[in-house]
């Protein structure tokens, strides 16, 4: 996962609220803090940007889906 890099969330993610966006896209911003990761919500008006750990994202692949793989930094 790198800055540009466009992501979903993964299948289970550790909070239960992040369930409602599991059909979003986000757009890596910054890795502000080792574990951290900033994205903005991609479509979104205003922008909506999230500080959340990394192990809670995945790299989107062509199709919109899940990778199957958790992203790796």
């Amino acid at each position: 996962m790198k800055i540009g890099d466009i992501v979903k969330l993964i299948a289970k993610p550790q909070v239960d609220w992040m369930l409602n966006y599991l059909d979003k896209t986000f757009q890596v911003l910054d890795f502000p803090t080792e574990t951290g990761v900033e994205v903005m919500m991609v479509g979104s008006r205003p922008e909506w940007v999230w500080i959340i750990r990394k192990d809670n994202l995945e790299v989107s692949d062509e199709a919109g889906g899940h990778c199957g793989d958790s992203a790796q930094s």
